[in-house]
């Protein structure tokens, strides 16, 4: 393996997964129905209900899927966060597969029913994907493996360089009062605590006891007027930038490209006291009619396919999980993309789940009420 290969490994090691939902009741069997792997993809038919994050169901981003298996008819739903997925699943809300972020809640979902074990044996690009991302929480449980990992990335500072001529280099800059109410921050317990632990000089944010956690609240209650807004989905921030309401906000390389497409021009920047590291992928309900299970498997193996992973670099700057990303892509995308270097940090943050997520929700709840 090579020199680049082994830090993405490592460094994997400290990412995260993404969003899920289905059923709230207990895990079914395996989602085993239907032919392994098929050789044809036009002979597999049937009706996906995709619950997932906006970017999961780009119409461009799909066109590769549609191309390949014209006889798979796709329904989608989007959410704003896992919690909000995960809570609609469990008041009766349905769908086949299911999106999830390590960070935000892949192994309550798993240990709450939401997905069904697969057969590893259908997935046909695991031997592929970066082995440090197989055993998140959330992705492998107890040995059975639960979601498939698609994508990672880092989060840190998206500015308006137009607004802000000195970059900021701190997650204090979020806090500092010649930003205030020009400032967004990610209306997510995890990532907002952890920005929060960050500025306050708690280095080990995922293992605060609970006087740190309750310091953290207090700090982002005093902050609260600081923040012009609390963005839920990514449509949001971009709105707020675009609308020049905000030149300050946490977030993802991903929406610092669709702004600089716009003609938007803003600026990532990671904080030096460390930046999350996040992972997302889809997992499949229990509650699949047997019909559709080829056709849930043959998703997932699209999402985790070089046509599928070579978009998202491509187009979102994301970190693919296909090992062969790194192969895939012209020098322009690996640069653009980070693929060489993003992981090779010193200051990675796991975006995985705190010792007490509860705490963490519950804290993040208070300060918005706050």
């Amino acid at each position: 393996m090579t020199t680049t290969a082994n830090k993405l490994v490592i460094a994997t090691s400290a990412a995260t997964l993404l969003v899920a939902g289905c059923s709230g009741g207990d895990s079914g069997g395996a989602a085993e129905p239907g032919l392994a792997n098929p050789g044809d993809p036009a002979s597999i038919a049937g009706t996906v209900r995709l619950y997932s994050y906006e970017d999961g169901f780009n119409d461009d981003y799909l066109a590769s899927f549609h191309e390949m298996y014209p006889n798979i008819t796709l329904e989608t739903a989007g959410f704003g966060s896992n919690e909000e997925a995960i809570a609609k699943i469990q008041a009766g809300f349905e769908a086949d597969v299911i999106n999830t972020c390590v960070d935000e809640g892949a192994l309550e979902a798993v240990q709450k029913g939401v997905y069904a074990p697969l057969d590893i044996a259908r997935l046909e690009n695991w031997a592929n994907l970066w082995p440090a991302m197989k055993e998140m929480p959330g992705i492998t449980v107890d040995g059975e493996v639960y979601v498939v990992p698609v994508d990672a990335g880092t989060a840190g500072l998206i500015y308006n360089a137009d607004k802000i001529t000195t970059p900021p280099d701190s997650w204090t800059d979020m806090f500092d009062p010649q930003y205030r109410d020009r400032v967004s921050l990610q209306d997510n317990a995890v990532t907002a605590i952890d920005i929060g632990a960050l500025a306050t000089g708690i280095s080990d944010p995922l293992n605060m006891d609970e006087a740190q956690l309750d310091t953290v609240k207090q700090y982002l209650i005093d902050n609260r007027s600081q923040f012009r807004t609390l963005w839920e989905d990514q449509g949001e921030v971009l709105s707020q930038f675009k609308s020049g309401e905000i030149d300050l906000a946490s977030g993802y390389t991903s929406i610092v490209k669709e702004l600089q497409a716009d003609g938007v021009n803003v600026e990532f920047a990671v904080g030096k006291e460390g930046q999350m590291l996040w992972t997302c992928g889809y997992g499949i309900s229990p509650d699949i009619a047997d019909e559709n299970v080829d056709a849930a498997y043959a998703l997932l193996n699209w999402y985790t396919s070089l046509p599928a992973q070579i978009y998202a670099a491509t187009n979102w700057y994301y970190l693919p999980s296909n090992e062969g990303i790194i192969d895939a892509v012209t020098p322009e995308v690996r640069a653009d993309a980070q693929l060489d270097t993003l992981f090779d940090l010193d200051n990675a943050i796991p975006a995985s789940p705190p010792k007490d997520r509860d705490a963490w929700v519950k804290a993040w709840a208070e300060v918005k009420a706050s």
